[in-house]
């Protein structure tokens, strides 16, 4: 069974005042397209927490131990032990700040640039293919929600 048929098919939805089944369908759905899009990664010894932390400093450049663990919402020594599997896989490096030196900034090395853009491609890969399958309007319909959840997750 394609998206199409998955999406058209006639299912039994919660009415729009049932706020707590569209808070688990949500939460559900996008659990499992986390866990799907997980699937479409380079190095698969690396943890989620890993990954976030090296798509961060590739989009965003080199941080403090301290801002990624707020970033991330973990504390400095769980965020320290992130640092060092990245660091002994090659994927970052630890740098004295320019402007400070006292402080260290983390920064992605070039494998780790290198293996971030990879498998940011599987993965654009998997679901562009996966919404070609969509009509237009259900197109149009995940561009609306993406807006939604961003909103949410940002929350």
């Amino acid at each position: 069974m394609n998206v199409n048929q998955q999406l058209s098919r006639p299912k039994e939805t919660p009415s729009a005042a049932s706020a707590p089944d569209l808070g688990m369908d949500v939460a559900g759905a996008v659990f499992r397209l986390a866990r799907r899009l997980r699937a479409e990664r380079i190095d698969d010894q690396l943890g989620d927490t890993q990954y976030a932390v090296l798509f961060f400093l590739t989009r965003e450049g080199p941080h403090s131990l301290k801002e990624l663990s707020i970033r991330e919402r973990v504390t400095p020594p769980s965020m320290n032990q992130t640092v060092n599997a990245l660091e002994t896989a090659g994927y970052v490096e630890r740098r004295d700040d320019p402007d400070d030196r006292r402080k260290v900034l983390i920064a992605a090395t070039e494998t780790g640039i290198s293996m971030a853009k990879q498998t940011r491609r599987l993965r654009h890969a998997w679901i562009n293919a996966r919404l070609k399958e969509l009509t237009p309007a259900q197109r149009e319909s995940v561009q609306q929600a993406a807006l939604v959840l961003q909103e949410l997750a940002d929350s």
